[in-house]
């Protein structure tokens, strides 16, 4: 749950980060129906047209979504930490200096801030601390090699083999909660989740 969304990304213009700024005038639920409706319709309306018209006339909800490109946009010292505070570094990995991510990663809890770091390379990170500081890991498909090397590196609670074989059976329906949770705070037969929405 969030009050402010902050989302560092290169490619803002996906149409899902645009509904995203929609939660500035619509309840979290109304989104996701509206993208769904899009995603079917995407060929017959306009992205833009197809948000202004649903939103026009409503009045801002008190959730805040910032959205940029540009990392250097993102200062820990300027949130509200009266608000809960969710950061999404997207798609990031390549970058080099990772300075404004460990810093929101070290020292966002302070801010009330949570951060989210999306990356489809676990073992590309240039950044370990990152890796090293994650509580929370959200597994989608993954070849052999790189489930080992992950079962290798995450506390997951579980013999290494069982682990792999939850996370294959889970991700054998991709289409239907094809991935696997795994929470190292959470006690140790406990740490792994599936099927949640």
């Amino acid at each position: 749950d969030f009050d402010s969304l902050y989302i560092y990304t290169t490619t803002p213009e996906q149409s899902y980060y645009q509904f995203l700024k929609a939660l500035e005038y619509l309840p979290k639920r109304d989104v996701q129906d509206l993208f769904q409706y899009y995603k079917e319709n995407e060929k017959k309306v306009e992205l833009k047209d197809f948000i202004d018209n649903y939103i026009e006339g409503k009045k801002p909800t008190d959730i805040k979504v910032f959205l940029t490109k540009n990392v250097n946009d993102l200062d820990l010292s300027q949130i509200d930490s009266e608000r809960k505070n969710l950061m999404l570094f997207d798609d990031c990995v390549a970058q080099r200096n990772q300075a404004v991510q460990q810093e929101f990663f070290t020292k966002g809890r302070h801010h009330n801030c949570h951060c989210i770091y999306q990356s489809q390379s676990f073992y590309g990170m240039d950044s370990m601390f990152i890796r090293k500081n994650s509580n929370c890991f959200l597994l989608f498909e993954l070849n052999d090699k790189d489930l080992s090397q992950i079962a290798q590196s995450i506390n997951h609670g579980m013999d290494r083999d069982a682990f792999k074989k939850v996370c294959k059976a889970q991700w054998r329906y991709p289409d239907d909660h094809g991935y696997v949770f795994v929470n190292t705070r959470k006690p140790a037969g406990e740490r792994v989740m599936n099927d949640i929405c």
